[in-house]
């Protein structure tokens, strides 16, 4: 069992239109709570303490470029080949990289640190040459699947478009989170083919390839799928924006805030709001608001980037953009 702990860099798939989206913006820039739904997942991989990030873009890669900036490396994957294809453009860069591969998708907006910091060390302690996150969800949706031997070892993962009958009953799903010994994998560039139903490179066939030659391919269930889930619809987005304000508003209602009618208000994840502070209906709070201890906000307030003191009453349709706390009137 392998104890050292390795270098360890993330690869983060983020080249596609994202069709279903029915949009002409990348996927990965669509907003949740007033951010790109791939800035959860960068910013759950720094909190876990990866060394760097490769970001793979490719439609409209400038714009994604300009809008997320420069804290990234950035591959562009000009033809979008399929996520084996994606994570074989990001080897060119990392030729001389000896380390730990994390890939994840790009929008799975609930992805923790924890998450990401368990799949890294299980990876790093088994020795792997390749570890990945499963969920068990019955009925399975149209996720691949997890394919093992008689003695429980991964065999491969099939696609569900590819899946026979009985293979779509398998209960355990591919999450598409893993992490990679390089070592192991990169040498596996042009080995991997399309013969599937997408004419596509997976990287689910990077995992069958390893199998096939004996190198140790495990698995880390996750108890909660959704933590694990990825926004491929509006639909799917709308559901992830009820999520994520509820979980943001109760973390201020566990710290002393009082919101009589949340589900009626707006409200994004850097505001920070003191203790004995009232939320009234159809606010709209976005930035990064701080309000203090003891205000009343609303009904029909609009708050954005402002900085407001203690015992501040605000509210008859008020709007309050890029106020310091020295502008305030208390």
């Amino acid at each position: 069992m392998q104890t050292n702990k390795r270098n360890t860099i993330a690869v983060i798939l983020a080249a596609g239109k994202g069709t279903r989206m029915k949009s002409d913006l990348p996927k990965v820039l669509h907003p949740l709570l007033g951010k790109p739904l791939i800035h959860y997942v960068t910013k759950a991989v720094m909190d876990a303490g990866v060394d760097d990030i490769y970001l793979i873009i490719g439609y409209k890669a400038e714009l994604v470029k300009n809008s997320l900036g420069n804290k990234y490396h950035y591959v562009e994957q000009k033809q979008q080949l399929g996520t084996g294809h994606a994570l074989m453009m990001a080897a060119e860069q990392l030729k001389n990289f000896a380390g730990d591969v994390l890939v994840l998708v790009g929008d799975a907006p609930f992805l923790t640190p924890v998450v990401i910091k368990n799949l890294i060390d299980k990876h790093q302690k088994e020795g792997a040459s390749c570890t990945m996150m499963t969920a068990i969800i019955d009925p399975p949706p149209p996720y691949g699947r997890i394919v093992r031997d008689n003695g429980g070892n991964v065999v491969r993962i099939v696609e569900d478009r590819d899946a026979t009958e009985e293979q779509k009953r398998i209960t355990e799903v591919n999450t598409s989170h893993y992490c990679f010994r390089s070592e192991d994998v990169f040498p596996l560039r042009g080995k991997i083919e399309n013969s599937n139903d997408q004419k596509e490179y997976y990287l689910t066939d990077i995992v069958e390839l390893l199998t096939k030659n004996k190198f140790p391919v495990i698995t880390i269930p996750e108890d909660d799928p959704d933590i694990l889930k990825g926004i491929n619809s509006q639909e799917d987005l709308r559901t992830s924006v009820k999520k994520l304000k509820n979980d943001v508003i109760n973390f201020h209602m566990s710290n002393g805030v009082l919101f009589p009618y949340p589900d009626l208000v707006y409200i994004e994840t850097d505001i920070k709001i003191g203790k004995h502070t009232i939320i009234h209906p159809f606010s709209y709070i976005s930035g990064k608001t701080t309000i203090g201890t003891s205000c009343e906000i609303g009904p029909f307030v609009t708050i954005k980037n402002a900085a407001i003191g203690n015992n501040c009453h605000i509210n008859n349709k008020s709007v309050i953009d890029e106020i310091a706390n020295d502008d305030m009137q208390t």
